[in-house]
């Protein structure tokens, strides 16, 4: 059974545009603020990354997530194509400078063999966009956006409940575990960003 969950999210840095780019750029770090998410590695020769989340079936049951995804970056304008259609999402444009970067982690469908240690290890489709908008105050908007898709392979007595109503509640259940999971990420990163402003500030003052 194939469930989709869903997860949005907006942060104000206080951070410029360039230096929050930076720091979202590091995709290792990013992905280690999330608190499922047990391995982050990158496979240097396919040049992606393998994810490794630990999760629950409807059951409460511990399973294993992997996805390989790839990172991609571009700039973009609130006045070019994708800019417009991006500014619907946007309740007052007007706070912001009108430039931004966009961070994507796009799933890849040719990955290395990967051995399952257990029954409860899936691999799953995962998609991101993050995109990062330089505000007049010099701070920077965050928008976060993420897709990630999974089979599961439904056991007794599950596999006797209508697959229809087992997957609504599964998606809403793995969507709400996402939402929170991006919102405490988005948090960390935040509390680190502030933290490193912080010592800057300190190391720019010293003699």
């Amino acid at each position: 059974m194939e469930v989709i969950g869903k997860s949005k999210a907006h942060v104000v840095l206080d951070s410029c545009l360039h230096d929050s780019t930076i720091y979202f750029a590091d995709h290792e770090k990013i992905l280690k603020c999330n608190p499922y998410c047990s391995n982050v590695k990158y496979i240097i020769d396919r040049d992606i990354f393998q994810w490794i989340f630990q999760v629950a079936d409807p059951r409460d049951n511990p399973i294993t997530a992997v996805f390989f995804v790839r990172q991609l970056e571009d700039t973009f304008s609130l006045d070019d194509s994708y800019g417009q259609q991006f500014a619907t999402r946007i309740k007052n444009p007007s706070h912001l400078h009108g430039t931004g970067k966009r961070i994507r982690w796009e799933n890849v469908l040719e990955y290395p063999e990967f051995e399952k240690t257990s029954p409860h290890t899936f691999i799953g489709k995962a998609s991101s966009e993050i995109c990062l908008l330089h505000q007049k105050d010099n701070r920077t908007s965050v928008y976060f956006d993420t897709d990630i898709t999974l089979d599961f392979e439904l056991s007794f007595p599950l596999n006797l409940m209508p697959e229809g109503i087992l997957k609504f509640m599964t998606e809403a259940v793995m969507s709400q575990i996402m939402q929170q999971a991006t919102e405490s990420m988005l948090c960390q990163v935040k509390s680190d960003i502030c933290c490193t402003s912080s010592e800057l500030a300190v190391a720019g003052g010293k003699k």
